[in-house]
């Protein structure tokens, strides 16, 4: 196959190595090639163009690795001298409506279309990163980044952007509970109770996390007034002991808020199901779901 690979950084650099050693004629695009990549590129024996066209050029293949802020514009760019069934790729941070949009382009084209989300750190793990792809061409991608050793996994049912979003999504996760983790744990070391506090925590363990996170949001709809009281003494005495409290603020606000509709609009039932729950929120907060 004839890959062009559109940003010689980390990423791109990445997988041009092990696709070029299953055989592959791989081409590397860098508008400003950096001297590590014009060392990889002579050391694997590639070629490196400073155009787009040019690389894109009877490829099957093109694979996006710029930045999030470009990546629109090098998609447009890119399917516009690419052929009918051919395969583009964008491993870009790129917003998911960018994507989409570039998505609904290659459709018109007839040219499959994927959205990869990294879900983690590739300077670390490089390609056997955990990866996530939608799209209309995801078949041929998941056999591609099987070549590399690459775990690859498809987004059931999902469409172009759908991976992007659910990366960011995860980054509201898991860099809150970072957070939250940081600011509760230097008070639990201060107090000299971090074994214990993890001893207090083991009961979550017990559950899966789908099943802790539903009933979360199940019962917080209930009993975010009780639970506000809980916040505001926390906080209280994380002041009170001088540790920095940045999480916590926002925290209380979200379980004000609910505690605000709560008195405004009650649940009709005390045991509401997710589904229930999340209507109720979005009806609250006078969001459209």
């Amino acid at each position: 196959m004839k890959i062009a690979i559109i940003g010689a950084g980390e990423v791109g650099l990445t997988y041009a190595r092990p696709w070029s050693a299953a055989g592959n004629n791989v081409i590397l695009c860098d508008l400003k090639p950096s001297s590590r990549a014009q060392a990889f590129a002579e050391e694997l024996g590639l070629s490196i163009s400073t155009s787009v066209i040019e690389a894109v050029a009877d490829c099957d293949i093109v694979v996006s690795c710029v930045f999030g802020t470009v990546s629109l514009a090098v998609a447009e760019d890119a399917l516009s001298y690419m052929h009918e069934g051919a395969l583009f790729i964008d491993m870009t941070t790129a917003d998911p409506a960018q994507i989409r949009k570039a998505g609904e382009r290659a459709a018109k084209l007839e040219i499959q279309y994927v959205d990869v989300a990294i879900l983690g750190a590739i300077a670390l793990t490089h390609e056997k990163t955990n990866l996530i792809g939608a799209g209309t061409g995801i078949d041929r991608a998941v056999s591609l980044y099987a070549l590399a050793g690459a775990p690859l996994k498809p987004v059931e049912d999902g469409l172009a952007g759908d991976a992007a979003a659910l990366k960011i999504l995860r980054s509201v996760f898991t860099k809150g509970l970072e957070a939250l983790t940081i600011e509760c744990f230097m008070a639990a070391e201060k107090q000299g109770v971090t074994e214990k506090l993890h001893d207090a925590l083991s009961d979550i363990d017990q559950a899966s996390l789908r099943d802790f996170l539903g009933a979360l949001i199940r019962t917080h709809v209930v009993h975010a007034p009780r639970r506000l009281k809980e916040v505001e003494e926390a906080e209280r005495q994380l002041r009170a002991a001088d540790m920095p409290v940045s999480v916590l603020p926002g925290v209380k606000d979200l379980f004000q808020r609910t505690a605000d509709q709560i008195n405004a609009s009650a649940l009709e039932t005390t045991t509401p199901t997710l589904d229930q729950a999340f209507e109720w929120l979005f009806k609250a907060n006078g969001v459209t779901r």
